[in-house]
């Protein structure tokens, strides 16, 4: 990766067949994310966010243009490339947190390491140390049916970050959240920012989110109208 870039999106078009037509989600984006940074995708509903999200996540292909994501060209790799790269090296935060209901919080967070097939041993101790992070070690037996909406969520980040991933990619991580919850929750991430690099990215336009962000990508109408950097968010951990 050069310059420390983590992302690199050029001339970025994205359509979608409308009928006999289509309908064109993200226009000429182009965009630069490094290393460690706090990033939202900012905008209202339709303007391309979630779009441009799950692109930059392998989740879907652009129409046009040329995207690069921890230096992964995603326009020459396999489906199965694109899996890898999500499964080694990114973490994914959705807002209806996506939990299997019959797994303790230990067994949902213990998944991606399964998948990576880490030692048994080894995967206990990044376990209980997803679970510390977020504040969890007393429910780590629990379903679930048990938790609250934030304890939830706060599982869901767990799982994202157990594997230490170098991005994470959260589509309204605090929408079904109320304002004391939301606020927790990005002081959590803001930490993991900070004590990890790992690079964190939403697609939001929750308020509460934006005051913790310290670069925003502003969308309407499939383009970005803004590229802000914030160097002292509203909100602090």
């Amino acid at each position: 990766m050069e310059n420390n870039a983590v992302i690199t999106i050029n001339n970025l078009v994205k359509r979608f067949p409308v009928g006999g037509d289509y309908f064109t989600a993200l226009k000429d984006v182009d965009l630069t994310l490094n290393k460690g940074e706090f990033t939202g995708l900012v905008g209202p509903s339709g303007s391309g966010k979630t779009t441009l999200l799950n692109i930059i996540g392998g989740l879907d292909s652009p129409t046009e243009g040329q995207v690069s994501v921890l230096g992964q060209a995603l326009n020459d790799t396999s489906h199965s490339e694109r899996a890898r790269l999500r499964r080694k090296h990114m973490g994914f935060i959705f807002q209806s947190y996506n939990l299997l209901p019959v797994y303790t919080v230990f067994e949902n967070v213990e998944l991606p390491l399964i998948l990576n097939k880490i030692d048994p041993q080894e995967r206990d101790k990044m376990v209980a140390q997803a679970i510390k992070w977020v504040g969890l070690s007393d429910k780590r037996d629990s379903r679930p049916a048990m938790l609250s909406g934030g304890e939830c969520q706060r599982t869901a980040i767990a799982r994202a970050i157990v594997h230490q991933p170098a991005l994470v990619l959260a589509d309204e991580p605090t929408a079904n959240l109320d304002a004391e919850n939301s606020h927790h929750i990005m002081k959590i991430l803001v930490r993991l920012n900070q004590e990890l690099s790992t690079s964190f990215i939403f697609a939001t336009h929750d308020e509460k989110i934006m005051a913790y962000l310290r670069h925003i990508i502003h969308l309407d109408d499939g383009e970005i109208i803004e590229d802000e950097k914030i160097e002292n968010p509203k909100a602090s951990a």
